[in-house]
């Protein structure tokens, strides 16, 4: 039984490497390409987890992968997994799975500093937790974009407080009334006063500008 649960457990590890490079091919590879890709992979990992579950003990839950048409509108959920800090996958209570575009804010490539730093305070905040969704906006690779609420909190909001995303302003000034649009700037003034997170570095590059550049590279390396 041990020998089984190791087996998994280095399956999973590999699925997790797979999904990283993946992310890292965004910079190369369409969306058409990666999103096909990174659904087989989740897909597989939620039959590993279910396997693993089975051994440790656990009842076994089916988790349909019903993906539900992007559209504006408020709904409530549990969050399944976390992408990056920026992206995750809600289950509602209807069964369906939607990919949210967290509003208003950018976090790091994963390949970035404080990348994985930011997925993984994401993950420990909300996986796994109910969330209340606002669907704002659908955006071209046709993710919901939207707010996230934990309780009575903005989740979007905490990420920009905790250092762990930039506050996307140009995006947001579309996406935000003046007061919401304050706050968030207001946060990131704290954020990077305190030096929390990302901030930490004092020439921190924006994820906008990073995957700029990134472009450049590869235009220059072809």
């Amino acid at each position: 039984m041990q020998n089984r649960q190791k087996a998994v457990s280095k399956w999973r590890k590999i699925l997790i490497w797979l999904a990283m490079v993946l992310t890292l091919a965004k910079v190369w590879l369409p969306d058409s390409i990666i999103a096909p890709l990174q659904n087989q992979i989740q897909k597989a990992d939620s039959i590993l987890r279910s396997v693993q579950d089975i051994f440790n003990g656990r009842p076994h839950v089916a988790k349909g992968r019903k993906y539900a048409p992007a559209r504006k509108g408020r709904y409530t959920g549990q969050v399944d997994s976390v992408h990056d800090g920026d992206t995750i996958h809600v289950k509602d209570n209807n069964g369906y799975m939607h990919k949210i575009r967290l509003a208003s804010i950018d976090a790091p490539e994963i390949k970035q500093a404080y990348g994985i730093a930011s997925r993984d305070a994401l993950k420990t905040r909300i996986e796994g937790k109910s969330v209340a969704v606002n669907v704002v906006a659908i955006d071209q690779y046709q993710r919901e974009v939207g707010q996230i609420m934990l309780s009575n909190e903005d989740i979007n909001l905490w990420m920009v407080q905790q250092g762990y995303a930039w506050h996307y302003d140009s995006i947001a000034k579309k996406q935000q009334d003046r007061l919401s649009f304050s706050r968030y700037q207001q946060a990131q003034l704290q954020a990077r006063q305190k030096r929390l997170g990302l901030w930490h570095n004092a020439r921190a590059i924006a994820p906008w500008q990073f995957r700029q550049q990134q472009k450049t590279a590869n235009r220059t390396t072809s």
